[in-house]
């Protein structure tokens, strides 16, 4: 079995999902009795969050954004992020994957990491690809 990779893009999906969770808070908190300071605190904390989240996740410009994932010859898993850093572990059985989202869980040597992709962040012979690797026996 040869190294597999597979790029990880922006996904449409996860940005209207995030878009509207963003928007039903605001509305709640707005509509919430109290006073006007504590709403444009939260505000201001819901918009520092969002812009946290969407240059992390959804654009991926973020040093820490995972960029790539791969499967070696060996049958480990590994991930890049967008500094360079790499991480190679195991992937654990409790895993998940859906026509829409995967859940990914690695089990690297220093921690557990949980990896969310939904399903347009990848071209759709990759999306393919890589839930046929998912079905594959693991050791």
């Amino acid at each position: 079995m040869e190294r597999v990779e597979f790029s990880l893009g922006t996904s449409k999906i996860f940005a209207i999902f995030v878009g509207v969770v963003y928007l039903s808070t605001i509305t709640i908190l707005l509509s919430l009795p109290i006073s006007y300071f504590f709403k444009i605190l939260g505000l201001m904390l819901l918009i520092w969050r969002f812009q946290q989240i969407w240059v992390l996740h959804i654009r991926r410009t973020s040093k820490n954004a995972i960029t790539c994932i791969w499967q070696d010859p060996k049958g480990r898993w590994g991930c890049q992020t967008k500094n360079g850093r790499c991480a190679r572990g195991w992937l654990k059985h409790d895993s998940f994957k859906s026509v829409w989202i995967l859940v990914l869980r690695f089990d690297f040597s220093t921690r557990t990491q949980s990896i969310v992709i939904p399903a347009d962040a990848l071209k759709s012979f990759q999306y393919r690809i890589l839930c046929a690797r998912l079905n594959e026996p693991r050791s």
